[in-house]
């Protein structure tokens, strides 16, 4: 058989364990005996055994004709390979053969490296970049995050995209609506890292699987959730500019803080380090960043200022004043003493402990105890607040931690800038 005579007959592949064949050796196998349609794809009747060819929408394999389609037997221990070259009529049917997918069609898999660097450029033996700061799309770092980063999720072509089991811990801004879920149900002990889990064809923004593998059904229905949630927020992200990450339920630390966030965001497109909103993310550290960078200076007196607030909350105004200049007074040392970075979720599980702390001298009812924590999670997005002592949080340039007498983060000239300006002020 000539060269393009195999092309006219369509060809054959191999991918790690999985077989695999394009439209024209279907055609040139249907002229043998019956194909027939199944579910989306095709079936092939042959006489040891019928054959399910499942569609793989959006990849391409060199050489293919027409779209690609997953060969599966009935059984595991079938020499599928073997009777898909028999079913042809020609040895010269094979395309290829890969370990993992060819480049182009998938990216390499970085466990197959001998370390973190080399896997993604770098030199051998040095540091990995984080992986939450590596280039992707808005699609990509939804599902790392409403997945809680349990899956790696990789464009293999411009309409493709694989999922994979994650390899590393989940980013510090993932932040999805199956908190309680996530870390029980979706764990992948069971695949190899190489493993793709499913590959989702993003032309239409559908939800359009090719599973990979076979899950429980637990595990299937969860990620097909979230990654069918994914796809909605990608479209509304790309309609609108930006999406909203999940609201924390009300029992949670700061919850007040999150809706209020957002709404001190309203027309900010995308953050450029997390998938949402850019200031509606209080779990990632540009959106806390923003909210902290847009407040002028805070009051000279900050207990008079959130007694204020406190005062004009319609259930505390039956408090006296004595009992409303403590409570603020207890809220303003907590944000001036408080070690956590401010709007993070240790920072606000350590001011409802202390504003918790606070009240119990005072005896309040429950709506007005729940009248002051509002307030007190509402206080540090308020323009004349202060949270933290001077240069707390991060670097804008360097994204090393501040602490009281400024930036540490060496060779950082905003770092050494701030760093003098905090020492002179001391001076």
């Amino acid at each position: 058989m000539t060269k393009s005579e195999a092309n006219h007959a369509g060809r054959l592949y191999r991918v790690g364990n999985h077989w695999y064949l394009d439209t024209a050796l279907l055609q040139t196998i249907a002229r043998r005996m019956t194909v027939e349609p199944m579910q989306g794809g095709y079936q092939i009747l042959a006489p040891a055994g019928l054959v399910r060819c499942v569609p793989v929408s959006g990849l391409a394999l060199p050489g293919q004709t027409g779209e690609l389609y997953r060969c599966q037997g009935q059984r595991q221990d079938q020499d599928i390979g073997g009777r898909l070259r028999k079913l042809a009529g020609s040895p010269d049917v094979i395309g290829g053969e890969w370990e993992q997918w060819p480049s182009g069609a998938m990216t390499p898999t970085p466990a197959r490296a001998c370390c973190g660097s080399c896997a993604v450029g770098g030199a051998c033996g040095a540091t990995p970049p984080a992986h939450d700061h590596e280039p992707r799309s808005i699609l990509e770092r939804l599902i790392v995050s409403e997945t809680l980063g349990t899956v790696d999720p990789r464009m293999v072509t411009s309409t493709a995209i694989a999922i994979y089991p994650a390899q590393h811990a989940a980013p510090e801004w993932a932040c999805g609506r199956y908190h309680e879920c996530i870390a029980s149900i979706l764990r992948f002990p069971d695949l190899a890292a190489d493993d793709w889990i499913v590959l989702l064809d993003v032309r239409t923004g559908r939800f359009v699987p090719t599973w990979g593998v076979t899950l429980d059904r637990q595990r299937t229905g969860m990620l097909t959730e979230i990654l069918q949630l994914a796809l909605r927020l990608a479209d509304r992200a790309a309609r609108k500019g930006s999406a909203l990450p999940a609201q924390p339920s009300r029992q949670t630390p700061g919850a007040g803080a999150w809706q209020f966030a957002a709404e001190l965001a309203p027309h900010n497109g995308t953050c450029e380090r997390c998938p949402y909103r850019l200031g509606s993310n209080l779990r990632c550290p540009v959106c806390r960043q923003w909210q902290l960078h847009r407040k002028p200076a805070p009051a000279a007196a900050q207990s008079a200022a959130l007694a204020t607030f406190l005062r004009e909350q319609k259930e505390l105004r039956s408090l006296g004043t004595t009992v409303l200049t403590s409570l603020a007074e207890a809220i303003a040392d907590s944000h001036a003493r408080n070690p956590h970075e401010p709007l993070t979720d240790r920072f606000f599980l350590q001011l409802e402990r202390d504003v918790l702390l606070a009240q119990q001298p005072h005896g309040l009812a429950e709506p007005e105890a729940e009248a002051v924590l509002d307030i007190a999670e509402l206080s540090p997005l308020e323009p004349t607040i202060a949270v933290g002592s001077p240069g707390h949080g991060l670097c804008e340039t360097c994204e090393t931690a501040l602490e009281s007498l400024g930036a540490h983060g060496i060779g950082c000239p905003r770092c050494a800038d701030d760093e003098m300006k905090a020492m002179e002020s001391h001076l």
